[in-house]
């Protein structure tokens, strides 16, 4: 009985300090420091824009997260599926990437009735974001599609404690990683490319700030649920019918796990001052 109330209890005092701590206005000093880090200037038409945002992310980040903790245990007590219960950490990033992209969505707005122009210094995703990141996350999600379809022909040793991954579970991995491979470089560069819905200069600047902070929070969470992925390879390696494979894979499995917290925290919260590209000569 204590049990039943204490798994009852400990997951509304979760969503209730989530939710405290994502419905409480944001603070001005935030405001400046973030405003700081990303070399913006604030101004009297540009701090309502960056408060809104940060208020608007953190929200949406917030209730994405939620989601992705508290829907496995839902659909558990509706339908059984207990398999998702075991996904919660994976589907708590995922909920922190839908949050994320749905904050960029929600940024489009009219340009308060101005003409949209067209910008006349191109957008490019290396002004954005570091060009080793969109190459770690081909990178990783390669390795899990490979790692994936190789432990599907390794036969796992049904004595050990931990329970063997099924095959169904292991090609939705494959499917899963390659999505997000093929996927999340398009979604970066239509963040950074996305029409610009401001003329004055002091908008635009703050709209750069915005749409670096949101392209890192879809590079950081996407790098993470990858890494995620792969670290479930690398523990399936672990329950294998090879010794060395159960001695060894945990290990990088582990780091894969821990990588992805230190990946979403750094990244998807880092200040990155945009880098204009240079325009191109127009021939003569």
């Amino acid at each position: 009985m204590i049990l039943m109330m204490l798994r009852l209890v400990f997951p509304a005092i979760v969503v209730a300090f989530v939710l405290n701590r994502a419905y409480t206005d944001v603070d001005g000093r935030f405001v400046e420091e973030w405003a700081r880090a990303h070399g913006l200037v604030l101004s009297p038409r540009n701090r309502s824009m960056v408060h809104w945002y940060l208020r608007t992310a953190r929200i949406l980040r917030a209730w994405g997260v939620l989601a992705g903790l508290l829907l496995p245990a839902l659909i558990d007590a509706a339908f059984g599926w207990r398999a998702l219960q075991q996904s919660q950490p994976f589907l708590a990033f995922a909920g922190y990437l839908v949050g994320a992209l749905y904050a960029e969505v929600a940024l489009v707005r009219p340009a308060d009735g101005e003409r949209r122009v067209a910008a006349l210094v191109p957008r490019e995703i290396d002004d954005y974001l570091p060009r080793r990141l969109v190459v770690a996350q081909q990178a990783v999600a390669a390795a899990a599609v490979v790692g994936a379809a190789i432990l599907l022909l390794v036969g796992f040793d049904q004595g050990l404690g931990g329970s063997p991954p099924s095959r169904a579970s292991v090609v939705l991995v494959a499917l899963v990683a390659a999505v997000l491979g093929l996927t999340l470089e398009r979604i970066e560069r239509w963040v950074v490319q996305r029409p610009q819905p401001f003329t004055d200069a002091e908008l635009v600047a703050a709209d750069d700030a915005i749409r670096s902070q949101s392209v890192h929070s879809v590079a950081g969470s996407g790098l993470a649920m990858l890494l995620l992925l792969l670290g479930g390879v690398l523990f399936g390696f672990a329950v294998t019918d090879v010794p060395v494979l159960r001695w060894t894979m945990w290990l990088p499995g582990l780091v894969c796990f821990l990588g992805s917290i230190q990946v979403c925290l750094y990244y998807g919260h880092r200040a990155w001052r945009v880098r204009r590209s240079l325009p191109k000569a127009a021939p003569a």
